[in-house]
């Protein structure tokens, strides 16, 4: 590839960089494809769900491509879902002023009728003595005001939290890979210098042209795929992720050893990716044929 002392705007125009050499040619060998896209924000207009695995409110991954690699499966793939849940509590005197103001905004009964008398329907519908409920709302306003834990130092009890285990937030998933390349010839240790090049200055921080702003790096669409060249059924399906770090070793043997081309023998490369968007329940469709 022509130095130009530009910044690339694309990372190949013909072909997919690949390691092995022969892996372009295996046709018994199933494959991971990394591919370099072009980074667009989503469009905050559009909600709906996206019915194509490359959609999700941007464009699709094929008008965004710029380059792109073919590697063997890594020996180590593995995917981590998670959800994030929280105790939360709700004493008397916060459940009655949110029924209250819960009332008065959605306007269910028309105006609330007083915070006492919220009070007295929340004794009510809780089978609680009213004056019960309003002694624990007083104590939990009194220490919400001083400070003052009145209610256990006077009788010994504290107010019911009601403790709950509630639905936060989704978590997005986090995705790490590593290959250890060893070129076996001057081709080979080019197409390794390429690959390694191509992930470093894709994953770069962007500037404008001003230095005024910093733009996003590129993002990556990763697939695992069967000798065929089909979508693998049976490991997971990624989503566009960002390339949040990328590291090589680039003596992994823990010595220094060249080829005469001063090209290194051997190469640890590590990459930790994390999606873009979480994974909703509704995207779970014909489990029948899918992993994921």
């Amino acid at each position: 590839e022509e130095d130009t002392g530009k910044p690339r705007e694309k990372y190949q125009s013909r072909f997919t960089y690949y390691y092995p050499l022969a892996i372009k040619a295996n046709r018994d060998q199933d494959k991971m494809k990394i591919d370099v896209l072009e980074y667009k924000p989503k469009k905050i207009k559009e909600f709906k769900v996206a019915t194509k695995r490359d959609a999700g409110g941007r464009d699709g991954y094929t008008q965004r491509r710029i380059g792109g690699v073919l590697l063997p499966v890594p020996g180590a793939v593995s995917d981590n879902n998670t959800v994030t849940w929280g105790a939360d509590t709700l004493n008397p005197a916060q459940l009655a002023i949110a029924n209250a103001f819960f009332q008065n905004v959605s306007k269910e009964k028309g105006q609330t009728e007083g915070l006492i008398d919220s009070v007295g329907n929340i004794a009510k519908a809780i089978g609680e003595n009213k004056e019960d409920v309003k002694k624990g709302v007083a104590a939990t306003l009194t220490q919400a005001a001083t400070g003052a834990n009145i209610l256990t130092r006077t009788t010994g009890s504290i107010v019911n939290p009601n403790m709950e285990l509630l639905f936060r937030e989704p978590q997005l998933r986090p995705f790490t890979f590593s290959w250890r390349m060893s070129p076996r010839d001057f081709e080979e240790a080019e197409m390794i210098k390429k690959i390694i090049r191509m992930f470093k200055q894709s994953m770069a921080v962007k500037r404008s042209k001003s230095l005024l702003f910093l733009k996003s790096p590129n993002t990556y669409a990763i697939r695992f795929l069967t000798a065929k060249g089909k979508e693998h059924g049976y490991l997971p399906r990624v989503k566009e992720c960002a390339l949040t770090g990328f590291s090589v070793n680039y003596t992994p043997d823990g010595n220094y050893q060249t080829y005469e081309n001063s090209s290194m023998v051997a190469y640890e490369m590590q990459m930790s990716f994390q999606e873009l968007e979480p994974i909703f329940h509704d995207e779970y469709t014909d489990l029948d044929n899918n992993t994921d």
